[in-house]
């Protein structure tokens, strides 16, 4: 994977078709190469030069289930385990710890939902660090929180969320996923970054959403895996 300047390295790839940026046949080829994944933006002045490949979340039964009914409550809903992140790291999570993230003016209404429809092990986010302490008695446990408003997802439909927000989330608050800053994190970051298309901007807009993009993208650029002017390009 090359991440480039996009002009610089539009003109790169046009000139090797013999062709001009500013001539409307170059720009058609830039338009061509961009719906084909080729050149991937990834921030207002930087692009890819990779196929496109996006990391999306699997949802199990119990997790569709979960949305099904989330969504009789909730306008919008994000539902996933943290198991699906074991790609990325290398000491794997066998519990099934499954996040549901619900607006706040949902989340004591999804709760009772999950309980008349007679899920255990499901727990309301009051004091995070309490239900940490006390989870993990059983194959699953079920976690409603609040969704930060406008939360990039990959999936609204299916309530799938996207990678940029798995990081920032990780990063904010990685002691309710059993990732605290620690070498997991680190290499589950670094492993994302490698192996999937992170949009910097998406990213950026979360993270300042969440107030933590300053911290975060000093990690990132302590784990270089993308140039230090990618993670501030304006």
């Amino acid at each position: 994977m090359e991440i480039s300047p996009t002009y610089k390295k539009r003109v790169e790839i046009l000139r090797e078709f013999g062709e001009e940026p500013t001539s409307a046949k170059g720009r058609w080829r830039i338009s061509d190469l961009r719906s084909r994944g080729i050149v991937t933006p990834i921030s207002r002045t930087w692009c890819r030069i990779a196929q496109e490949r996006r990391f999306v979340i699997e949802q199990g039964d119990r997790e569709k289930e979960l949305v099904r009914i989330a969504r009789k409550i909730a306008d919008t809903v994000c539902v996933w385990s943290i198991r699906e992140l074991n790609p990325l790291v290398i000491h794997q999570r066998m519990r099934r710890l499954i996040f549901v993230e619900v607006e706040k003016g949902a989340m004591n209404r999804v709760f009772e939902e999950f309980l008349d429809q007679r899920f255990r092990n499901v727990y309301l986010e009051t004091d995070t660090k309490w239900v940490m302490a006390h989870v993990g008695g059983s194959n699953y446990d079920v976690f409603v929180r609040q969704l930060v408003t406008r939360a990039p997802l990959e999936d609204v439909k299916k309530g799938i969320p996207s990678l940029e927000k798995i990081i920032v989330d990780l990063f904010e608050d990685g002691f309710v996923y059993g990732l605290s800053r620690s070498p997991d994190l680190a290499q589950l970051i670094r492993n994302a970054f490698t192996t999937y298309s992170i949009d910097i901007r998406t990213l950026r807009t979360y993270a300042r959403r969440r107030g933590n993009y300053d911290h975060l993208s000093q990690f990132i650029e302590w784990l270089a895996v993308v140039p230090p002017e990618v993670l501030h390009d304006p």
